[in-house]
């Protein structure tokens, strides 16, 4: 009789993480991001995974606020970026205009040395700063807005774009966008599944898009599933895409088939 199937922890410990960041255990996958006007493939989002022997695959909303809490969030982005910005050098082969977005947790924007460091990955890599965009999460509040304010400055001053992550479900979302230079503003998900059907959402999302594009702002809506949906945001004005519509999160060689070059 085979032995019963290992009792996995539900929750990984700061020691495992933190293995599992300096084996690089952790990859990154990368979901496209598609132009609505003319549906073309204008870049993709860095998505960190864990897949752990004893615990199985191990949720971002588990393990990432494990890295904040723990100090390893540093050394986790810095994994993930060096992965994207191998990946994006490989799609631009295809795709030349692509970029890669790379998540950026608040916690990270209260160090002034953030923006070098990230300078110096572009370097190393052989890439211009144009490649990369630097999306914010809104898990923790800005522990200091000011500084958060001038890291981000600073890396849009190197020519690093800034994007809003997850419009609408974090914290002190209006006052961030009047005091941080962000160029892209991403509309979550949990509107965007909800337009087809709840007029109430469409409406948020119509108007959410015409905030952002009063503010200079590009937009971008996550979470497209259907032609339907598709069709209403680009009747919006909404430039960009993400979801499943396109393709799930995936490694980039699967990406680059599923995306050949045009022509």
């Amino acid at each position: 009789m085979a032995p019963p199937p290992p009792q996995h922890r539900a929750h990984p410990t700061t020691g495992q993480l933190a293995g599992a960041i300096a084996r690089g255990a952790i990859r990154t996958e990368f979901q496209p991001k598609v132009a609505l006007a003319t549906g073309a493939l204008i870049g993709m989002e860095a998505l960190a995974r864990w897949t752990d022997e004893e615990l199985g695959p191990v949720p971002p909303d588990r393990f990432i606020p494990l890295a904040e809490a723990n100090g390893l969030i540093a050394p986790l982005t810095t994994l993930v970026l060096r992965q994207s910005l191998a990946a994006i050098a490989c799609l631009r082969r295809l795709h030349p205009a692509a970029t890669v977005a790379v998540n950026i947790s608040p916690v990270l924007l209260d160090d002034p040395a953030l923006p070098a460091s990230i300078a110096a990955e572009l370097e190393a890599a052989g890439l211009p700063p144009q490649v990369l965009i630097a999306e914010i999460t809104e898990g923790h509040p800005f522990a200091r807005p000011e500084r958060a304010a001038e890291v981000l400055t600073e890396l849009r001053r190197l020519g690093i774009g800034c994007a809003m992550d997850d419009f609408g479900t974090g914290y002190a979302t209006l006052p961030a966008l009047l005091r941080m230079p962000f160029t892209e503003l991403k509309i979550d998900r949990s509107f965007v599944a909800r337009v087809a059907e709840l007029p109430e959402a469409a409406k948020l999302v119509r108007a959410t898009i015409r905030l952002g594009h009063a503010l200079g702002l590009s937009v971008v809506a996550e979470g497209i599933e259907t032609a339907e949906v598709e069709q209403m945001l680009r009747e919006a004005g909404c430039e960009a895409g993400q979801g499943y519509r396109y393709g799930k999160p995936m490694p980039v060689k699967a990406l680059m088939e599923s995306w050949p070059a045009k022509g």
